[in-house]
C-alpha cells in the first residue's frame, strides 16, 4: 500500500489516505472507515518525481491524490504513463526517438541533395531546349562574331568535346568577367574574360570545365535544386530576361564541380592540351580569396565558380613532365578570338 493525501475537489480539505491496487482499479481507504475506489480509466498522472506522484480524476474537476515515494509497484502499475513529450515520443523514450529523428531529418536533406542529380536526365530535352533559346535570345544583339574569332572558337571546342555540333558557345560583349553553362549545350563566354586569361590553354580548361557541366547534366540538376521542378511548368510563361543574371550565378554542389573538373582534366588529356596554364588561373584566382583587393576583374568569375588551393593542385598534378603538348589554338588565332568582340559595332 501507498500514503498519500487526498483533495476531493468538494470540500477543499486535504485528507490522509492509503491507496492499494484493487482489481482493475485504485482504492482508497482512511482510518475512519471510508473506502473509494476508483477504475484506472478514470485516473490521470498530473505530476511524476522522485518525491512521488499526484494523480486527477478526469470525471471530478479539482480531485487530487498526491502519493509520497516509494509508490508500490502494484500501484504504479495500474497508473497510466505521463506522456511529457507526446504519446508516440512517450512510448519509445527520449534517446531513441531523437535518434528516429535525427535519422529522417538526414535522409530527408539527403534526398534534397541527391534528388536534383537523379531528376535531372529526367528533364525532357525539349523543355531543356526552350529554356537554352529564350537564355540565348535573352542576349539579344551582344553576341560578337568574326570569321576568324567563330573558327578558333569551334576549333576549341572541337578539340575538346566529341560532339562539338550539340553545342553553342558564344562569346558576350558584357563588362563580365565570367564564363556560364546555359540549358541546352548553350555556353557564353563573357569578353571580359579574356583581360584575364593569359592563354589559350588557360581558356581550354575554363570551356573544359562548362562543356562538362553540360554534359552531365548540372545545369538541370541545379536549376531544380535551385527553383524547383516547378521551375519548368511556370519559368517560360513570363520573360526569361530578368533570370539571366540568375542562370549565369547558378551555382553548382561541390561533387558537381569536382567533378566537372575531372571531366575538364579528361578532355585536356585527349586533347593533348597543357593542364598546367589552368592551374596557374586558378592559382591566381586563388589569391583574390585571400586578398579581395587585387585582381579586382575575377570576382565575378570567383562569385559563381567556387575555387580553392586545391583545384589549382588537381589540375597542376594532370600535367605530365615528359609530354610534348600541342597548342590549343596558333598565335593568330588566339589574338582573333581575343578580339572578337573589338570590332563589334556599339549596340
Amino acid at each position: 500500500m501507498s500514503q498519500g493525501h487526498l483533495y476531493d475537489g468538494h470540500s477543499g480539505l486535504r485528507y490522509e489516505v492509503t491507496a492499494a491496487a484493487a482489481g482493475g482499479g485504485l482504492r482508497l481507504s482512511m482510518d475512519n472507515g471510508w473506502e473509494d475506489e476508483i477504475p484506472s480509466s478514470l485516473l490521470s498522472v498530473a505530476d511524476r518525481s522522485a518525491a512521488g506522484l499526484t494523480l486527477t480524476r478526469t470525471d471530478v474537476p479539482g480531485w487530487r491524490l498526491r502519493l509520497t515515494a516509494p509508490v508500490e509497484p502494484d500501484v504504479a502499475a495500474l497508473l497510466p504513463k505521463r506522456f511529457g513529450y507526446g504519446r508516440w515520443i512517450d512510448r519509445v523514450g527520449i534517446r531513441p526517438a531523437t535518434a528516429a529523428f535525427t535519422a529522417v531529418a538526414a535522409a530527408v536533406v539527403t534526398f534534397g541533395y541527391f534528388a536534383p542529380t537523379l531528376l535531372a536526365p529526367l528533364v525532357p530535352p525539349a523543355v531543356e531546349q526552350a529554356y537554352g533559346e529564350a537564355l540565348v535570345g535573352d542576349f539579344g544583339g551582344k553576341y560578337c562574331s568574326t570569321p576568324i574569332g567563330d573558327a578558333a572558337l569551334k576549333k576549341l571546342t572541337a578539340s575538346l568535346d566529341a560532339r562539338p555540333e550539340e553545342l553553342n558557345v558564344r562569346v558576350i560583349d558584357m563588362p563580365i568577367v565570367n564564363a556560364a553553362a546555359l540549358p541546352a549545350g548553350n555556353i557564353v563566354l563573357f569578353d571580359k574574360l579574356f583581360e584575364v586569361v593569359d592563354s589559350p590553354e588557360e581558356l581550354a580548361g575554363i570551356l573544359a570545365h562548362e562543356i562538362a557541366h553540360v554534359r552531365r547534366r548540372h545545369v538541370t540538376a541545379a536549376l531544380i535544386r535551385e527553383f524547383g521542378v516547378g521551375l519548368f511548368a511556370t519559368a517560360l510563361g513570363g520573360t526569361t530576361g530578368g533570370n539571366v543574371d540568375g542562370f549565369v550565378s547558378l551555382s553548382f554542389t561541390r561533387r558537381a564541380e569536382n567533378d566537372a573538373d575531372g571531366s575538364a582534366i579528361d578532355m585536356l588529356r585527349r586533347a593533348n592540351i597543357d593542364p598546367a596554364p589552368t592551374a596557374n588561373f586558378f592559382g591566381r584566382l586563388k589569391k583574390v580569396e585571400t586578398n579581395f583587393g587585387s585582381f579586382e576583374p575575377a570576382l565575378a568569375y570567383l562569385s559563381s565558380h567556387p575555387l580553392s588551393g586545391d583545384r589549382a593542385q588537381r589540375f597542376k598534378k594532370a600535367a605530365r613532365k615528359d609530354a610534348r603538348y600541342r597548342p590549343a589554338l596558333t598565335p593568330r588565332e588566339w589574338t582573333e578570338l581575343r578580339a572578337i568582340c573589338s570590332s563589334r559595332p556599339p549596340s
